[in-house]
């Protein structure tokens, strides 16, 4: 009987295992990072990594000793872990005498957790990405082909690239694709069963998961109070600092009005080629942290307006206009290239031997599991505890977008 009741407790863990990956359809683009966990206990489950170095080039003939010298920025962005999330369920000694409900709880469990990672990162992304595209109107199958371009503008595009579309907009791109006679097949599929092939080059996929970016209500008449820019650096204090990121000081009437998430542009900041530092023509897209209903608001990028990491055309001017873009509260589409976004992984330590029953893996995606059961002979029940421990990071904003559709 009891290699019986262990038979049916591991195959139970299968089922857990299997799920998750079947359940994670966004974070399988993530890119996946496993820290080690001495390393993370000692940070305090916060760690570091370094950013790509850049410098500037020098035209001259022969002689360039009285050039300016390139400084070596090392820039590092933080990596924080949230608490672990879990499911926490029992089974009773009647219950486990089903092998198929013990199967089914572990599924569900899985279920769960999967989902978390997914809604976690996908909300991470609709918060904190900076490339924003928006459409007066429904979704379009060019709206796509708009946030390709506007990755390639600014330098980005070539690798490969993922687009998680909400089910309204996917929807909306279907019809739109069933009325173009012209793409045959494609069409058809999307007229019969709202089917949408990949977008431009991107990979296309439909969510279940959906976060509405709230209209940003009444903020006419907000300015940039003085001329700001931000100037890259290795350190702040005694941390590296997160050159993502800047306070920008505004002014105006209706300020207490913003809030996180807030896509904006600002008046002759226009957006630059990360390589050659040409002028793309589109305005510089910016979005809020922090902050938010103050006259100090935390956003992202940094506005960069010379040297190697310049990514505007100018310093935000004095005076000069902030216009809101997200009118009308709706739900986004998220765009980015491979390794702007990021998982990582880690896991509690629970020793085995002291009472509980401890499983671990490693599904095929790369996410490490943990389930710890203990059984109660006086109450007759199994208390089960499933447990999952990520940060869903943004390592690179710039490389990062949404698509709100249905605007104003």
């Amino acid at each position: 009987m009891a290699n019986q009741d262990l038979n049916t407790v591991e195959i139970m863990f299968e089922e857990f295992t299997k799920a998750v990956d079947l359940e994670t359809t966004i974070s399988k683009k993530a890119t996946k990072f496993f820290p080690k966990p001495k390393e993370m206990e000692r940070a305090a489950d916060t760690y570091y990594v370094r950013q790509e170095l850049m410098l500037t080039t020098i035209e001259n003939t022969f002689d360039i000793s009285a050039s300016a010298k390139s400084d070596i920025i090392d820039r590092a962005i933080p990596i924080t872990f949230r608490n672990p999330d879990n499911v926490l369920y029992e089974l009773t000694a009647k219950e486990m005498r089903d092998p198929e409900q013990m199967k089914n709880a572990g599924k569900a469990a899985a279920k769960k957790l999967a989902q978390t990672i997914d809604r976690i990162l996908y909300q991470t992304v609709a918060q904190q990405a900076s490339v924003v595209i928006k459409k007066v109107g429904a979704f379009s199958w060019d709206d796509g082909a708009l946030a390709e371009a506007g990755l390639i503008q600014r330098g980005f595009g070539s690798s490969d690239l993922s687009m998680f579309m909400n089910a309204t907009d996917y929807l909306a791109v279907a019809k739109d694709l069933g009325n173009r006679a012209y793409l045959g097949d494609r069409s058809k599929d999307a007229y019969e069963r709202s089917k949408v092939p990949d977008i431009a080059n991107f990979q296309t996929f439909r969510t279940g998961n959906q976060y509405n970016l709230a209209a940003v209500g009444t903020v006419a008449g907000t300015t940039v109070s003085g001329a700001q820019s931000f100037t890259p650096t290795a350190m702040t204090g005694a941390v590296p600092t997160d050159n993502r990121q800047m306070t920008l000081v505004v002014a105006g009437a209706n300020i207490a009005n913003t809030k996180v998430g807030d896509a904006f542009t600002i008046a002759g900041v226009y957006a630059v080629h990360q390589s050659d530092k040409s002028d793309t023509g589109i305005l510089q897209t910016f979005r809020i942290l922090s902050g938010q209903g103050t006259a100090n608001l935390v956003i992202t990028p940094a506005i960069v307006a010379a040297g190697p990491y310049q990514n505007v055309t100018a310093v935000a001017g004095a005076g000069a206009a902030v216009t809101f873009l997200n009118t009308v509260t709706k739900p986004v589409n998220v765009f980015w290239t491979e390794g702007a976004v990021c998982l990582d992984y880690g896991m509690l330590e629970f020793p085995s031997g002291y009472g509980p029953q401890v499983m671990r893996s490693t599904t095929d995606q790369g996410v490490p599991l943990q389930v710890s059961m203990l059984f109660n002979h006086l109450t007759g029940k199994m208390e089960i505890r499933n447990h999952v421990m990520f940060a869903a990071t943004v390592r690179e904003r710039d490389q990062a977008g949404i698509i709100i559709a249905n605007q104003t």
